[in-house]
């Protein structure tokens, strides 16, 4: 049986690592065409653009990984049918739940690795990425400091700055920014200062205007002030976050934070609790997405035209019980004191998975017929 558990064992993880190295790479070559797009557009290097393709690689593996765990095994177990390889396994007494050993081995094993994806490597290389936009946001902005030029960092913004003095100072400056598609907003000020700040880098105008010119009904509203602060990273990069979210911190220093009455971010308690809850929940679900494939397929009845209508069927319920487990969180997230609500799915999940085998494997049947 060891011998056996092992060879199934094998199949099932070279298997997984082909689904997924497929999966990731389309899904890396899809995310990867239009993030190049934006930064050469942004006059970023090559080197910027293969640094924050890395670090979208670990959500990428965690979110493929139950897909790709889901495909390997029920591509295995197809195989092993019909090379009647499977067939040969019960003939020799092995039930399905025999057999199924492996596959729990394999689906905790792929448990583990999300668990560890989505409590640590997922939330620092989302905190990573979150802090080097930040510093290209800076970058870019650092590029406007030239003088007596007109400048686009984007097609909705054009700044112009007359001279820069020895002190720092910015003198002559104008900008205007049609972002906002039902108005025009230009600031102009005779003096200026760009500071950086943990939120990103502001520019600071002093003695200026700003014109506000309704685009609906063309009125122009003119303010004046002494200074006045733009956020101008927001304006150049504004896809870049500048506040960091509960997702750019680990389940550990979440639960720290929480044992000493805080939440990291700006998140609140709930949402807080909500996330470590999620975080264990998602990588359980992928137990019982792995078994529910495997159920189907080894309890299918022998077909002459293959067991692809088995596959189909493995992949209905895949989809079912991805349907309950998207209920369940939105229920979660909608009732405070119902987070017990998202582990609802694991058990779904789990009797459907084992009263598909246990009805081919009938122990029932077998136990009578000992008796007698």
């Amino acid at each position: 049986m060891t011998r056996i558990n092992t060879y199934i064992l094998k199949q099932l993880l070279t298997l997984f690592g082909f689904f997924a190295l497929v999966l990731v790479l389309i899904y890396w070559i899809n995310r990867a065409v239009r993030l190049f797009d934006r930064l050469i557009a942004d006059g970023q290097s090559a080197i910027v653009f293969l640094e924050f393709t890395s670090l979208t690689l670990p959500w990428m593996i965690s979110v493929i990984a139950p897909i790709a765990g889901f495909a390997a095994v029920v591509y295995v177990v197809h195989r092993l049918a019909s090379d009647s390889e499977l067939v040969v396994l019960q003939t020799t007494g092995l039930s399905a739940r025999d057999v199924a050993k492996p596959v729990w081995i394999f689906a905790v094993s792929l448990a583990t690795l999300i668990m560890i994806l989505s409590n640590v490597l997922v939330p620092i290389s989302q905190a990573k990425l979150h802090q080097r936009q930040l510093e290209v946001a800076e970058n870019m902005t650092s590029r406007l400091l030239t003088e007596g030029t007109f400048l686009s960092p984007s097609n909705n913004i054009t700044f112009y700055l007359r001279q820069i003095t020895a002190e720092g100072e910015l003198e002559g400056v104008f900008l205007n920014d049609t972002s906002n598609p039902t108005k025009n907003l230009t600031y102009s000020a005779a003096k200026a200062f760009l500071v950086r700040s943990d939120d990103g880098p502001r520019l600071v105008l002093i003695d200026g205007l700003i014109q506000n010119l309704d685009l609906s009904t063309d009125r122009l509203t003119v303010t004046k002030f002494n200074d006045f602060v733009i956020n101008i990273g927001q304006i150049i990069s504004p896809p870049s976050a500048t506040v960091k979210n509960i997702d750019h911190f680990t389940s550990f220093k979440i639960l720290n934070q929480i044992m000493r009455g805080a939440t990291p971010g700006s998140a609140t308690q709930f949402e807080a609790i909500f996330t470590l809850h999620q975080r264990v929940a998602g990588p359980l679900m992928s137990i019982f997405a792995v078994l529910i494939g495997y159920a189907v397929l080894v309890t299918s009845n022998f077909s002459r035209f293959g067991l692809w209508r088995s596959v189909l069927t493995a992949v209905v319920f895949l989809i079912i019980l991805r349907f309950i487990e998207g209920l369940c969180l939105d229920y979660a997230r909608r009732s405070a004191g119902a987070i017990w609500v998202m582990y609802l799915p694991l058990i779904f999940g789990f009797l459907s998975a084992y009263v598909l085998i246990l009805r081919s494997d009938r122990p029932w049947a077998k136990s009578v017929e000992t008796a007698l």
